[in-house]
This record gives structure tokens, sequence and C-alpha cells, in this order.
């Protein structure tokens, strides 16, 4: 086990503290990244120390004081543990090369607990590095505490640079978070309706969709409708109407876990490193594809005003804060007639790649009912031994009732009807 401190003086060398706001989601956030060659260990070790110095709070530890809640830039050294597998393949253990996997324990640290974290010495940050045949495995253990996919992205994907003595490609992240006001009781009734849950046993169900077929899905639905629309819009359009075919009572809602950093609000700090996601609710759903990815665009359009962002934020942040104080977790609820859509297929996370560019490829773990997930599909290796990328393919993951999943995955290979 080797303990790798910040380099010193670190960015927020003059405060002793980062706040926290709409940032106290309790659970981690593993992923792993396979490269086809052997790493140098003390070269990596002293990329994540050069990393840890634009990324303080990921050496801090979690405290909470009279219901304030935030992070001591304790430059707590974050552990990288180091173990050889070099008999076997990498691929023995990660069969086909979904991004999305079931359990990824082998590769990174046992869960934390809530307990440990709380004014305990549990770091929010650790590392494993994985040595097989010819293969290194770099599993991160990143709590959902330092920020959401996009901070996680830009620390590993800084890291990624250092790593190859190559400057950050992004800018220099800020931790200023700004105070709202609480909500009004009826501001907390509109963003935050309670409904009723169902749940039942769940399955992970993964799928890929080649930058072709997405190319003609789009034209396709952007030739029918009024409004611009995004590929992830009619991808989840199209998921909808294939769960749709396959029960009796439709989907009638889409959430959608959505980077608010592009918002130009007095609030909003662009380089954000913490937690800077919006959920946005569609109105009801019609039951045509082109309906549903219109009310999609047209929920984030409205999403996008500086004044329904304040309110939202103001209401999930005062429930979270009152959560967290009660001894609670926020979570993203499932239920039956909802589809969550959580896209992040615009990180390009092979950009990460330590020096092997275009056959870098990605884990990461997680399944929740009817919680969309979508991402760029990893390379492949051709029968030349070569790699190469999958232009524009897709991969998406979900959870699904048991006794539907053979249905879906029945209709998804007939392909676009």
């Amino acid at each position: 086990m080797h303990l790798v401190f910040p380099k010193l003086p670190t960015l927020l060398h003059h405060q002793a503290t980062v706040d926290l706001a709409y940032d106290l989601w309790f659970h981690d956030a593993n992923g792993v990244y396979v490269l086809p060659g052997t790493i140098d260990v003390e070269k990596f070790n002293n990329a994540l120390s050069n990393t840890l110095q634009l990324y303080p709070h990921a050496a801090g530890q979690l405290r909470c004081q009279d219901g304030r809640w935030f992070i001591e830039l304790t430059n707590t050294p974050v552990p990288v543990d180091v173990s050889y597998v070099e008999e076997k393949s990498s691929s023995s253990i990660l069969q086909e090369d979904w991004v999305w996997k079931k359990d990824l324990a082998l590769f990174s640290f046992p869960r934390r607990t809530r307990a440990g974290l709380i004014n305990g010495t549990e770091p929010l940050l650790r590392c494993k590095l994985t040595f097989f045949l010819e293969e290194t495995c770099i599993g991160i253990s990143w709590h959902h505490i330092l920020g959401d996919a996009t901070t996680r992205f830009r620390f590993i994907h800084t890291l990624s640079q250092f790593y190859q003595n190559k400057v950050p490609e992004f800018p220099t992240p800020t931790f200023r978070k700004h105070a709202l006001p609480p909500p009004t009781e009826a501001i907390a009734t509109e963003y935050y309706p309670k409904a009723e849950a169902h749940l039942k046993g769940v399955e992970p169900l993964n799928w890929r969709f080649t930058g072709e077929e997405l190319r003609r899905l789009h034209a396709s639905l952007s030739s029918s409708g009024q409004q611009a629309l995004t590929i992830q819009d009619c991808l989840s359009a199209y998921i909808v109407t294939v769960l749709n075919r396959c029960r009796e009572r439709p989907i009638r809602i889409v959430t959608n876990q959505a980077n608010y950093r592009r918002v130009k609000a007095p609030f909003v700090e662009e380089n954000l490193a913490g937690n800077a996601v919006q959920t946005i609710v569609t109105d009801q759903l019609p039951l045509d594809m082109v309906g549903i990815a219109t009310a999609i665009r047209t929920s984030i359009i409205r999403s996008r005003d500086p004044q329904d962002l304040e309110n939202w934020l103001s209401t999930a942040t005062h429930l979270m804060l009152t959560n967290a104080n009660a001894g609670k977790s926020f979570f993203f609820q499932p239920y039956d007639d909802v589809i969550d859509v959580n896209g992040t297929s615009s990180l390009d996370r092979g950009g990460a790649h330590f020096g092997f560019p275009d056959s870098a490829r990605y884990h990461m773990e997680g399944c929740m009912k009817f919680h969309l997930l979508t991402v760029k599909s990893n390379p492949m290796k051709g029968a030349d031994g070569v790699w190469h990328a999958r232009q524009g393919s897709i991969d998406i993951s979900m959870g699904v009732p048991t006794e539907l999943k053979s249905r879906i995955l029945d209709i998804l290979a007939r392909g676009f009807e």
C-alpha cells in the first residue's frame, strides 16, 4: 500500500474547508480503466500528487458540525493499493467489453460506511492498481460527495495528463458554492412532489447502438418534429417506446440528470469541482416517439431558465441537507411509470488514456430500476491486433424487471422498425 500526499502548496492552501451544498450523495462511484500495457507505479503516484494539488478536497475528510457539512482540507494521503495477477489477462474477469459492470469489487475497495466517513478518518478517494498479464487496471473509488461524473472525469483526465508529463487540458477548478435561500412551501411542493413507488425484481440490461444507427434514428425523428433534438433525446424516446411495448402501464414521465455548469446565472460556477447536476422532469408524455423526444427537449430548455434552476437547486439543497441531518441518504427513487436518464456520452472517458490512446477501456458499476445510463462505447481490438474506436457508438445500461428482460432484448435485436 502506498500513501500519496498532495503536492504543496495546494490550490486551496489559503483556506481550511470546502463547504458542501448539493453534494451530500452518500455513495461510492467506482470505475476502472483498463490499459493494454504496464504503467510505472512511482510515476503514477507522482501524477496523483500533482493532481491532488489542484483538487485538494479529494485529500480531505468529511465533517459535520452543528448541521453544517464541509470537507476539511486535511491533506490526508490517498491510499494506492498495488496487486499483481500477472498470470492472467483482465479479460478473464472483465468478460465482454460493456462499459457497465455489475460488480467491480476486485478492482476497487470495499464500500465505505456513512459512520466511518462522517467526522472520521476514511479517505474520500482511493486508488487500486492491479497488474495483469501485459495489462494494468486503474481502479478509482471516488466518493460522490467530491463531485459528479464531470468532476470525476476531469480529475482522472488531469491525472492521465500529469502521468504523461503533459499540462492539464481543463481550466483550473473552482470550489466556490453559492448559498441559496430555502424554498417556499409552494416551490418545494412543485419541484419535489411525492409519488408512489413499486419495486420488484430487477436485472441489468446492456445494449449497444452504433453511430450509424443513432444517426439514422436522429434523422428520422428530427425530420418529423418542430424542435431541434439531440441524439440523446431521440435515444431516450426510443427506449421509452420499447418499454411501453412490453408493459400495460406506459412510462408517463422522463427525468434527466443534466449538468448545469453552462447555465448563465450568478450562482453557477462553470468550472465547479463538485456536484452540478439538475434533475429535469418532463410533462406527461404522449405515446409517439417524436412527441416523447420533443417533450424531453422542451423540459431541458425550460430548466435552463436561471429562475427555474434556482428554484430547483434551492429545493434540492434544502431537502438534501434536511435528510443528511436526520441521518438519511438522498438517492434516485425508482418508480413504475418513470424512466430516469443519466446521459454521460458527451464525456470522452477514453481521453484519459495514460499514454494508450484509442485503446484505454473504461468500466463502471451500478444498476437501478428504469435508470437509463448512456456512455461512449469502449474501443475494440481488431483481428489485426490494432485497437479501433467505435465511432459514435453508445452503450446503454438499465435495470429492468426480470420478467420483461427477454422481451426488451428481443425488440432491441430487431433494430429500429
